[in-house]
């Protein structure tokens, strides 16, 4: 069953949202070649218990860090180890907050460069932007009587459109008392897929993810345990934002 959230309920979410956009706004400023990702582990740690809120993550069985970092071939749920940021590192953060009983995920994608580093990674740069337009896509779909393959083919034919590869094996996520709940939201979409899709209700509250591959969408788990990568070694891309759904459409919450 799909939880529906009360508009006070939505509230304290969007609440938690506010902290949790702020946080990633402070670690993503921090992403510069020369820096410890651990480090900005720890900045977004701060960043969350300063203004109020639990890091969400620390919650999962098991993680003991506030975010994922996703560096160049990594997709998903690396570990914020004490490995060095270099000079045009495609870096992805993932963070959550527990606040006041509810969650609020976010995700975004950024490159680490100096002024030389830009125009060497023009090509990064041209596969980011389509994961943040193929984001934006998505949350327009976000609104009553659509269903959730509506998201996921907003997600799926902006990617392919592109030339890139949504992954199949990993989805976004309804959220809230538990951080990943009902329903499944997929990146990809194929015909008919629409008929078992579930309608997209007011009071629903959709982590919405963009995950996707610059070449083949085929992932391996690494030998930590958590780190999921491309198997084709080539780099990843994810967007992600808290989106609930209102009477009329929809409300970003991170």
């Amino acid at each position: 069953m799909i939880p529906i959230k009360t508009p006070a309920e939505i509230e304290i979410m969007k609440q938690g949202g506010k902290i949790l956009k702020t946080a990633m706004e402070k670690t993503l400023a921090g992403v510069k070649p020369g820096v410890l990702v651990a480090d900005l582990d720890k900045l977004a740690e701060q960043e969350i218990l300063k203004l109020g809120g639990e890091p969400g993550f620390k919650r999962v069985e098991g993680y003991k860090w506030t975010t994922c970092f996703s560096i160049n071939e990594d997709v998903v749920h690396g570990i914020p180890t004490a490995r060095v940021i270099e000079n045009g590192d495609i870096v992805g953060i993932d963070m959550g907050v527990f606040y006041k009983g509810f969650n609020t995920d976010t995700s975004w994608t950024t490159i680490a460069a100096s002024g030389k580093g830009q125009a060497a990674s023009q090509g990064s740069q041209k596969f980011l932007k389509v994961g943040e337009k193929a984001l934006e896509e998505a949350i327009k779909q976000a609104r009553p009587r659509n269903k959730i393959s509506d998201i996921s083919k907003a997600i799926n034919d902006t990617i392919v459109k592109a030339g890139y590869s949504p992954v199949r094996a990993l989805t976004g996520h309804g959220v809230g008392k538990i951080l990943h709940e009902d329903p499944a939201i997929p990146c990809f979409f194929e015909p008919g897929q629409e008929k078992h899709s579930p309608e997209i209700k007011p009071g629903m509250v959709l982590a919405i993810e963009v995950i996707y591959n610059q070449g083949s969408a085929d992932v391996v788990l690494a030998n930590d345990g958590w780190t999921i990568k491309t198997k084709d070694g080539k780099i990843s891309g994810l967007y992600e934002k808290t989106v609930a759904v209102t009477n009329n459409g929809h409300l970003v919450l991170t």
